[in-house]
């Protein structure tokens, strides 16, 4: 398992990481999601998750929630089930959504997400690949929602950043 020194600031621990051609693509996803934590405080769970080549749809490659890290099997997203989200993303980069719940983008996950997961606010980075979407870094509030402030914005894109200059499947 990857540990994440402690006397280094996230990004260039993540960016260590992720430029270490030793490590598994799961601790490389681990290492991201440490990252996104220590950055974006309010974050309870953070995903990554991989665009499909035709990119109408994600599939889940990690969670975190709290400390507890999952590799999902068959976790996936349509844009046939989910349009407003997927034209949002791949349109703007990314979704901020402190109210998950009533976000023009984001609402379409109620039912079927959001409310058995208890998830409140959503705040989502689009990482690339020589210009093209390739996947998403999702972090999620649970709870009660919380304002997501321009540092956590900030951090999150540059970590998404840092991951498109690495990631590769």
């Amino acid at each position: 398992m990857l540990l994440i020194e402690n006397s280094v600031d996230p990004f260039t621990s993540l960016t260590l990481a992720l430029s270490r051609n030793t490590l598994s693509n799961t601790d490389k996803h681990i290492a991201i999601c440490r990252a996104v934590k220590a950055v974006v405080s309010n974050a309870n769970r953070v995903s990554l998750w991989k665009f499909n080549p035709q990119r109408t749809g994600l599939n889940c490659l990690i969670l975190q929630d709290n400390n507890e890290i999952i590799i999902p099997d068959g976790v996936n997203l349509s844009s046939d089930d989910f349009p407003d989200y997927f034209d949002a993303i791949l349109q703007n980069q990314w979704v901020i959504a402190s109210d998950a719940r009533t976000h023009p983008d984001t609402q379409c996950f109620n039912e079927l997400y959001f409310k058995p997961n208890n998830i409140h606010s959503l705040l989502d980075f689009v990482f690339q690949d020589y210009f093209k979407a390739v996947g998403v870094i999702c972090c999620e509030a649970t709870g009660e929602a919380v304002q997501w402030s321009n540092q956590d914005i900030a951090g999150l894109k540059r970590i998404a950043g840092i991951t498109s200059m690495f990631f590769k499947e």
